[in-house]
């Protein structure tokens, strides 16, 4: 059985939170070394175009709990667009000891850090994947992909008209967007519904 939900307008309240969750979420952990400042989330939308979701099986059904697993799909126009700021030289080195053996004497401004702003958009997104739902009255909400939904996203950048940048960003970018579906998203679906 599939059924469509109405998908509302999310007021600031709700993109303020989601923002602050996100911004933890994407600067958690160890960044990849070209990336040398915060990530800010600038832009978030939910878009406006919501999830499909087809029932496989209702495993609980109380008046407290709902445990069910469904499956989703989802075309939308969701977005969101974050900067920070990379280092762009490829001759800078982190160790300079490392950087003169690829160097002539006398020759070292290439390896400077050259430090450039970067905004990043992602959208276009396409998942379809099984999904573990469940709904408790008194510890909120829990929801695991039991794989990896990600179908595709267009990711596009400040630097675009650099193929080879182009293709590195949208495989890295790729990348981190399973994790966050994997590991991030269901930690920041519970905390937003945690009832305490």
């Amino acid at each position: 059985m599939a059924f469509r939900f109405n998908w509302p307008e999310f007021d600031n309240d709700f993109y303020t939170d989601i923002k602050a969750q996100m911004e933890t979420a994407l600067n958690k952990g160890e960044k990849p070394k070209k990336i040398v400042d915060h990530i800010t989330v600038k832009d978030l939308s939910m878009g406006t175009v919501p999830p499909e979701l087809e029932i496989l099986e209702i495993g609980e059904l109380t008046t407290d709990t709902f445990r069910g697993i469904f499956k989703l799909s989802y075309k939308g126009n969701a977005h969101i667009v974050v900067q920070t700021k990379v280092q762009a030289n490829p001759m800078h080195a982190q160790r300079p000891e490392a950087s003169l053996r690829h160097t002539r004497p006398g020759i070292l401004a290439a390896d400077q850090p050259l430090v450039v702003p970067m905004l990043l958009r992602i959208s276009d997104l396409q998942l379809r994947g099984i999904v573990v739902l469940v709904i408790s009255k008194t510890k909120g909400i829990t929801l695991v992909f039991k794989n990896d939904p990600l179908e595709s996203i267009l990711v596009s950048s400040t630097f675009d008209g650099i193929p080879s940048l182009r293709d590195f960003l949208q495989r890295e970018i790729e990348s981190q967007i399973r994790k966050l579906l994997r590991e991030d998203i269901p930690v920041m679906v519970h905390h937003l519904t945690s009832p305490y």
